[in-house]
């Protein structure tokens, strides 16, 4: 199975069948922006100083479908990251160029295909099988007796976090996956200390988009 960035797989898990975030629950496209800002802090691309956040670092080949997002950020000082969140909201005119450009990269490694709607846009539709056998994999990993890999960790927060785990397993699977995830948040290891990462990105973003409801 093809290794993928934890903003890759997360567009490629949250996704509906027709390659789009769900219009009835804001917190899928806020925890993709918060999967891609904190996949670019934890590789060194931007640092964040208070409340603002800036360039820190290139941008790692691995990570070039975060462009969108790096070069926003790309400016002589530190901008607020409410001002960056402002256009990569839900309803922000940058999100659908971050969500096409990890959709390409997606669509490059024949994991998603491109279906053109209506104003221009691309939304890509995940190859057949791939999210349920990653998902499948990912809810193992965690339940698993060696635990998870850091970025499945953070994945599996961010998943938990905007409702796609309860969405797309049954409630008992999704109970089991979420009290994994409790019992690994409470252990010291390097997978919990990303997960708890992913968690506070989400809560940084939400804090501004929605006064952290």
């Amino acid at each position: 199975m093809t290794e993928l960035g934890i903003t890759q797989e997360y567009l490629l898990l949250a996704v509906n069948d027709r390659g789009r975030f769900s219009p009835l629950n804001p917190q899928q496209p806020i925890c993709f922006v918060a999967a891609a800002l904190g996949e670019l802090a934890g590789a060194g691309a931007v640092a964040f100083t208070g409340e603002k956040v800036g360039l820190a670092g290139p941008l790692p080949e691995g990570l070039r479908c975060l462009k969108p997002l790096y070069d926003f950020i790309d400016r002589p000082r530190p901008v607020p990251l409410a001002m960056v969140l402002r256009d990569f909201a839900p309803d922000g005119p940058k999100l659908a160029e971050l969500a096409e450009a990890v959709g390409e990269s997606l669509e490059a490694l024949r994991l998603a295909a491109p279906q053109r709607a209506l104003a221009g846009r691309v939304f890509y539709l995940p190859a057949a099988g791939q999210a349920p056998r990653r998902l499948e994999r990912l809810l193992f990993r965690l339940c698993s007796e060696g635990g998870p890999a850091p970025g499945q960790a953070a994945l599996a927060v961010l998943l938990c976090q905007s409702g796609v785990v309860a969405q797309k397993l049954s409630e008992a699977t999704a109970a089991k996956a979420e009290s994994a995830l409790a019992a690994l948040l409470l252990t010291g290891s390097e997978a919990a200390r990303a997960a708890h990462a992913a968690q506070d990105m989400a809560d940084r973003v939400n804090a501004i988009l929605c006064g952290g409801r």
